[in-house]
This record gives C-alpha cells, sequence and structure tokens, in this order.
C-alpha cells in the first residue's frame, strides 16, 4: 500500500492484523479472567511467552536492536531482559504503587500486579521475604533491572554464540 510517501509492505501489514488479532483474544472475559487466577509470577510468565514469542518472529522478520541484526534465540532473551528492565522501571503497575497511593495492597486485581515490576516485588517480598519497603523498593526498581540489562547487553551484542 501507498500514500504520498509513505509505503507499507505486506509484513507490516500482517504486524498490524496480528497485533489486531492479539487485542481481541487477549481482551476476552475469559482470558482476563484466567490471568486473574494466576499469581503476579505466574502470569508474568504467561506474558513473555508472548512477548518471546513475537520477538523471534520480529527476527525472522529482520529485527534490528542497536545496529546489531537480531539473528539467534540466544540474542531474543539479551532484548527480552532488556525489555523486562525497561519495563520494571516505568510500569507502575506493582503492590509497592498500591501501597504507596493506596496506603494499602488491597482491592487490587491479580492482574494488575502480573506485571514486571509487580512480579519482581512479589518475588522479592513474598518469595525472598523481604519485609521493609525501601529495601524491597531498592531490590526490585534498582538492583534488578541493573543486573538484567547488563545481562541482556552482553548477550545481545555476543552476535555468534555456540555456533547459532
Amino acid at each position: 500500500m501507498r500514500k504520498g510517501k509513505f509505503a507499507i509492505t505486506s509484513k507490516e501489514f500482517l504486524l498490524a492484523v496480528s497485533l489486531a488479532v492479539m487485542g481481541l483474544v487477549f481482551s476476552t472475559r475469559e482470558w482476563i479472567l484466567y490471568l486473574n487466577s494466576l499469581n503476579p509470577i505466574q502470569g508474568l510468565l504467561i506474558y513473555y511467552i508472548i512477548l518471546y514469542s513475537s520477538l523471534i518472529v520480529l527476527s525472522k522478520m529482520g529485527l534490528v536492536v542497536f545496529n546489531i541484526k537480531i539473528k539467534n534465540p540466544i540474542q531474543t532473551f539479551g532484548l527480552l531482559l532488556i525489555t523486562f528492565a525497561f519495563f520494571i522501571t516505568v510500569d507502575w503497575e506493582s503492590p509497592y504503587v498500591q501501597l504507596i497511593t493506596k496506603g494499602n495492597i488491597e482491592q487490587a486485581s491479580n492482574v494488575f500486579y502480573e506485571s514486571e515490576d509487580g512480579a519482581i516485588w512479589f518475588f522479592w517480598t513474598n518469595v525472598v521475604g523481604v519485609k521493609d519497603v525501601e529495601t524491597a523498593r531498592w531490590l526490585t526498581f534498582v538492583i534488578t533491572p541493573f543486573i538484567l540489562t547488563l545481562v541482556g547487553a552482553f548477550l545481545v551484542s555476543k552476535v555468534e554464540i555456540g555456533g547459532w
């Protein structure tokens, strides 16, 4: 398709259709209620299976990050870690945000907490058992994204790993 200077390839059109279908499926009542039955880590795992699968498809379509063509699953995983770290810092969908804004973590849907920051907060406070809010904040929003970004950048920059 062409409109003036702008052109849409069949790949771009297919991407738009794919996102529309995903929006249709992932907004159904059944899907949302299923997600609500999961804890933050389980829900985030489902989300990241979808995201990783999408990145694999995009890499097959020529995805480039930091002037590096994403060619293999290790690089895709590195990109996933960087994306994960980014969303920890900007999602604002964790019990911490609920605690700061409302003074408690009551009356929020599990789906709300099935985000990067929600799952990492859940990990540090429920799985590891960190009780101090300020320590959990540092672990969730500072230390974890820092480490994930370093590991992700290393994996993305390793263009040839193990024969991939």
